[in-house]
């Protein structure tokens, strides 16, 4: 049985929206899910990634999925680059690599309220480098009414990696269209 590590989006934990109906039905295909505490105060996405690889490295990353929400898709992604899984699931993920930041779509007013260290942190992630370091089956899912998703077509063109868009979906992970979504694709 593989597990899955489960990293939620920023500033969240288990209850911060149905994170529970995630998990519900990722296990119902098989698979054991370890949901990720990550404390986000003061922290950047080295941080997070460190805490995700805190319980990464102590499992065999053949039997281990990693995934996550929103900066949690990002964080699954650092971490990815760096210690391949048996596959990368990234829900919604931030626009906030390298790419996204310099394109000319980024608009100041959002990387205000993340803070400037975060920012700096981010500035340093591309996402092309982290993808060119990972050999796995990569499936990243978006909601269709989601805006700002840039690196997430950057995706689509890399080997063993599938897009998935969920029609009719904002950037919530656990809509039941999205769980169905990835129940299907999983």
């Amino acid at each position: 049985m593989k597990t899955v590590l489960l990293v939620p989006g920023f500033y969240e934990d288990i209850n911060s929206r149905d994170y529970s109906s995630v998990i519900k039905g990722v296990s119902e295909k098989g698979y054991k899910v370890r949901f990720i505490k990550i404390n986000w105060a003061r922290t950047t996405i080295e941080q997070w990634a460190e805490e995700l690889n805190n319980t990464y490295e102590k499992l065999d990353p053949k039997k281990t999925i990693l995934a996550g929400f929103s900066f949690g898709a990002m964080t699954s992604l650092v971490s990815a680059s760096k210690r391949v899984p048996a596959e990368l699931w990234l829900f919604s993920p931030s626009p906030y690599f390298f790419e996204d930041i310099k394109s000319s779509q980024m608009k100041q007013s959002w990387l205000k309220p993340i803070g400037h260290r975060r920012v700096t942190a981010f500035k340093k992630i591309s996402y092309k480098n982290c993808i060119k370091k990972i050999d796995c089956k990569i499936l990243t899912f978006f909601g269709e009414l989601e805006a700002g998703n840039w690196s997430i077509a950057i995706n689509h063109r890399t080997k063993n990696s599938q897009l998935i868009k969920i029609p009719n979906v904002k950037h919530d992970v656990s809509d039941d269209k999205y769980i169905e979504a990835i129940k299907q694709n999983i």
